[in-house]
């Protein structure tokens, strides 16, 4: 008998070993990430200049040290896709965002950025970028980052470069990317892809980089455009919605993210409880 016994509770245990008899093990897909986004433009320090888009230094540095002091990680457009092809992010994650490529995102914000050792993504304008290119100009008030300020606020590991149009950040004839009345479906596609194209080949020859986001001009959108961006290669587009954004393991999940923009005029505290509404965990 006890010789049956001993029998018994070894082939329990090589059961066990082997993981035969054992039940299976259910792995639930985790739960959607918030992610608060927020969008910045000109940044600039004479109060004079204040308004809806322009903000100063010491604004955007207030409000980073806000977002570290409340537990916030910045993170990349590329964090967020490793994310969905099976890597970790922050347990509070925050996209920073600056867009049309200012020059003064080089001047005042990469300094704050490597200060507090925190990320940024700037979504650059093609057009601005080749003309102050072709004739430099220091002036932060007004002037665009050049091919060689993209290549050096890049080389800092801080900023992630993304694209913003090549030449459609304007109001008239076309409202931004968006699709003009009267234009077929066909001719749409080849101007919005070529336009596209051209700022992904000029940043790939002239800085190294492929951007992987679209940022739209003004957030205007034409709805079949997310469809031509995944046929580019993009993994990602920003819009200028208000709202908070909840990240899966699904690509899907990063197009047309939302973001807040920041105006100049209130409190770091009260701009923050509307921008990170959403993603208390």
């Amino acid at each position: 008998m006890k010789f049956k016994l001993k029998l018994i509770a070894l082939w329990a245990s090589l059961l066990l070993l082997s993981g035969c008899g054992a039940a299976p093990v259910y792995n639930p897909a985790p739960e959607p990430v918030p992610l608060p986004a927020i969008m910045y433009h000109s940044i600039l320090k004479s109060r004079s200049r204040a308004g809806t888009y322009v903000v100063s230094p010491s604004v955007f540095r207030e409000d980073m040290q806000y977002l570290l002091d409340n537990g916030y990680e910045t993170v990349f457009i590329e964090d967020l896709i490793e994310y969905t092809e099976g890597d970790d992010l922050p347990e509070k994650p925050v996209l920073v965002t600056l867009d049309d490529g200012y020059l003064n995102n080089l001047t005042y914000i990469l300094p704050i950025l490597e200060e507090l050792d925190i990320k940024a993504v700037i979504s650059v304008v093609g057009s601005y970028t080749a003309a102050f290119s072709e004739t430099p100009d220091p002036n932060p008030n007004y002037a665009h980052l050049s091919y060689e300020d993209i290549r050096a606020i890049t080389a800092s590991g801080h900023v992630e470069i993304q694209n913003h149009s090549y030449d459609m950040h304007s109001r008239s004839p076309r409202f931004g990317s968006k699709r003009r009345k009267g234009e077929t479906g066909q001719s749409y596609k080849a101007f919005f892809c070529g336009d596209c194209i051209k700022l992904q080949q000029l940043l790939q020859d002239k800085c190294g980089i492929t951007p992987t986001a679209y940022a739209y001009p003004f957030g205007a959108i034409t709805p079949d455009t997310t469809e031509y961006l995944k046929e580019l290669g993009f993994k990602a587009s920003l819009s200028c919605e208000e709202k908070c954004n909840y990240i899966t393991r699904d690509p899907e999940c990063l197009f047309l993210l939302g973001r807040y923009n920041r105006p100049s005029g209130i409190s770091t505290w009260e701009f923050m409880q509307k921008a990170l509404k959403g993603s208390a965990r």
